[in-house]
């Protein structure tokens, strides 16, 4: 074929020879685009676009240029290169892959040229993949027809990697699931159904449609079931089978111990299958059953004993293997308080042996013939206890205190161990014990019971009284006080509770005069805190309680020291300091005669005396006192001097710091200043008390800069006590 195309091509152009002497091509260009299903393609000769296979597309030209050349265009000639087949037309549609060629011609008669441009688009089938319907493991299914075995729903899935999933049963009318995966349910596809057929189709990659069918069946025309799990007697057979299959239809029967029956007997603890297979649909159904073959009981009863006279003893029956609750049968039944129980007591009847059996059987019947005996020998009676039991003495413990019980075994006639019992069990840390504590919360006598019993049963029984006695507590005749320096008091204490027999107090801190329950001190200027407490003749202690005492004498100062100066005779005031108590009285006394001269805070002093006030706190009724000398001297009351050298290294401390000294000068209105060569401030003060007691010391204040030695240039001024002001300035040398 492809050898006639060419023969084709070359007779035409030499028709055109012979009918057209000469032919001229145009230069003017011609673009051509090619559509694919109305999308357009980049031009190109190997442009590649994906076609899904058995589908039909549409081909298009023209010419894309600006300007299209002169002249009559031919119809567009189509050519696939690799199928050899060829069309003519702007549009064309084709089921074909492979290289098509769009080739447009303009011819101009006038001038006799054609104008011819070509393009080319490769149309390649997509690749589809592997697309079928697999198992919910992901399993092909190789056969075309598919059998749901049972009424059990089943679920298929279409291969993955795909889009747009949908399933049909029997048409694209009945859409069942839109998924990859369909659930076939009783519902969806039964037995009445017979043979459906379901498809799936889904998009792969490249757009296309893809799609898969099977056909199914379901066959729900038998079941398996062996029934519950079963629990048996070791030795028993058990028979396994399942319900008949419908006649007329050939069945398979495959069990797990390799038979092929349908049914089969067991006698071993095992899990057991069958799986039937229908000969016609080829289904499979299985099931399995758990068979327990139980181990008969065994049975152990407690050991022989011997127990006193008179007495009882507890039968025990511990039982191993088998299941379930278990059915006891004691014998014989006399003597003993539920011959159908695990554990009865047991009261033999006589003196002597007694022998029980107990049988036992479980819940399966298995371990009927499983006994067990015990030997119970009671002895005689004896003319004597078998020992004597002392409870210990009867005992007073403290109020909420605790103490330990302590009875003991006396004479026994034979070695033997003891349990214990104690009623009530109130206040006990352990009423099965030799020895308990006992704590009581509320006063009064209890009366305690023991019970010793040895391990033949014997029993001892005794008492004793435990007396809780009241609570111990202590008060004072005293709360905190307050009371006068140098006023004696009683501290009194006194009990109620404990042992009333007798008490003994306790006072701390240990001071003053102690006799019995009194505390007698005369207190002092400060605060005691005395904490008194009570022991009684039991040894028991109260609770401590503590009184805060405290020692109080009004305040009074009329001086700062004990000598005062007056000057000139000028009136000397004394204010009396209490701190602005309001309920104390001051009064005025001359020494040595001891009369009043003055009540009030204020004392006025023209003369050299000695003086005494008395404060009067008249609520307390407490006085305090303070003495001052007065010394009037008449000299110049307007003295004011400041050295007029110094130095910081004098060995006379006096001689250290430059001060200015004076009488009766005002703290107001003081100013003190102290300039160097340069007349740079190197100190000032304003107050007189600094300047008299402190003075300069050489260096610059605040700074701690030394000066140098030098002349220096001061000033100061300020009142006399009369307000006379003064205001000197001179200059003092400062040597290092």
């Amino acid at each position: 074929m492809k050898s006639l195309k060419y023969i084709t091509q070359a007779f035409l152009a030499v028709l055109f020879l012979v009918i057209i002497p000469f032919i001229t091509y145009s230069a003017t260009p011609i673009v051509v685009a090619i559509k694919v299903n109305g999308v357009a393609v980049v031009p190109g000769p190997t442009k590649t676009i994906e076609v899904c296979i058995g589908s039909q597309y549409n081909l298009e030209s023209s010419n894309a240029s600006l300007t299209p050349p002169s002249g009559l265009q031919i119809p567009t000639e189509w050519t696939n290169l690799d199928s050899l087949r060829s069309s003519t037309g702007q549009q064309i549609n084709t089921l074909d892959a492979g290289r098509w060629v769009a080739t447009i011609k303009y011819y101009n008669t006038s001038t006799a040229t054609w104008t011819i441009a070509k393009d080319t688009v490769h149309l390649v089938y997509g690749s589809v993949g592997t697309f079928q319907i697999i198992t919910n493991k992901g399993a092909t299914i190789p056969s075309t027809n598919i059998n749901i075995c049972g009424i059990n729903d089943s679920t298929f899935f279409a291969s993955p990697g795909f889009t747009n999933y949908k399933w049909y049963k029997n048409s694209t009318t009945n859409l069942v699931s839109s998924t990859n995966s369909l659930k076939i349910t009783n519902t969806l596809l039964n037995a009445t159904d017979g043979t459906s057929s379901f498809f799936v189709t889904a998009t792969n990659s490249s757009g296309c449609e893809v799609s898969a069918q099977k056909n199914f069946r379901r066959d729900n025309s038998f079941i398996v079931n062996l029934g519950p799990d079963q629990n048996k007697c070791s030795g028993n057979n058990v028979t396994l089978s399942s319900p008949l299959s419908p006649t007329g239809i050939l069945f398979g029967y495959k069990w797990s111990t390799g038979g092929g029956g349908t049914s089969i007997v067991v006698n071993t603890t095992g899990n057991y299958w069958l799986t039937v297979t229908n000969g016609g649909t080829k289904c499979s159904l299985s099931d399995s059953v758990m068979i327990t073959f139980s181990t008969a009981p065994t049975i152990k009863t407690t050991k022989d004993t011997t127990i006193c006279n008179g007495t009882s003893v507890q039968l025990n029956a511990t039982v191993t293997n088998g299941g379930g609750t278990y059915t006891y049968s004691w014998t014989p039944t006399t003597g003993l308080s539920n011959p159908s129980i695990k554990n009865p007591i047991a009261t033999p009847p006589a003196v002597g042996l007694t022998t029980y059996s107990v049988n036992i059987t479980d819940a399966l019947g298995c371990g009927g013939a499983s006994t067990s005996s015990t030997e119970v020998t009671q002895l005689p009676a004896y003319s004597n206890l078998y020992y004597s039991l002392n409870p210990g003495n009867d005992t007073s413990i403290c109020f909420k205190s605790t103490a330990t019980l302590s009875p003991s075994i006396l004479t026994p006639a034979y070695s033997a161990s003891y349990t214990w019992k104690w009623s009530p069990t109130n206040g006990l840390s352990d009423a099965t014990v030799k020895r308990p504590t006992i704590t009581l919360n509320t006063a009064g006598t209890y009366k305690y019971i023991v019970t010793a019993t040895d391990d033949r049963g014997c029993k001892v029984i005794d008492s004793l009284n435990i007396t809780n006695l009241f609570e111990l507590t202590t008060s004072t005749n005293f709360k905190d006080t307050l009371s006068c320096v140098g006023l004696p008091i009683v501290l009194k204490a006194s009990a109620t509770g404990g042992s009333s027999s007798g008490y003994t107090y306790n006072f701390t801190p240990s001071q003053g005069s102690i006799i019995g329950n009194e505390l007698s001190i005369a207190l002092k200027d400060s605060t005691y805190k005395i904490m008194v407490s009570t022991t009684d003749s039991d040894g028991c202690e109260s609770p401590k309680v503590d009184v805060n005492l405290v020692g109080y004498k009004p305040y009074i100062q009329i001086a700062s020291g004990p000598d005062t100066l007056g000057y000139g005779g000028n009136p000397l005031i004394l204010m009396a300091n209490i701190k602005n108590k309001p309920n104390v009285t001051v009064v005025w006394y001359d020494l040595p005669t001891t009369n009043i001269i003055e009540y009030g805070l204020i004392y006025t002093s023209t003369v050299t005396e000695s003086i005494y006030a008395i404060a009067t706190d008249n609520f307390y009724n407490c006085s305090n006192s303070d003495t001052v000398n007065i010394e009037q001297r008449i000299e110049d009351l307007h003295a004011l001097f400041i050295p007029n050298v110094f130095s910081p290294k004098a060995t006379n401390t006096e001689n250290q710091k430059l001060k200015v000294f004076g009488t009766l000068i005002k703290e107001d209105d003081f100013q003190f200043r102290i300039y160097n060569q340069w007349g740079q401030l190197v100190y000032q003060t304003k107050s007189f008390i600094e300047a008299n007691s402190t003075g300069w010391t050489g260096d610059i204040k605040g700074n701690n800069g030394q000066q140098s030695s030098n002349v220096y240039t001061y000033t100061v001024e300020g009142k006399f006590f009369d307000n006379v002001p003064f205001n000197k300035t001179g200059t003092a040398t400062m040597l290092q």
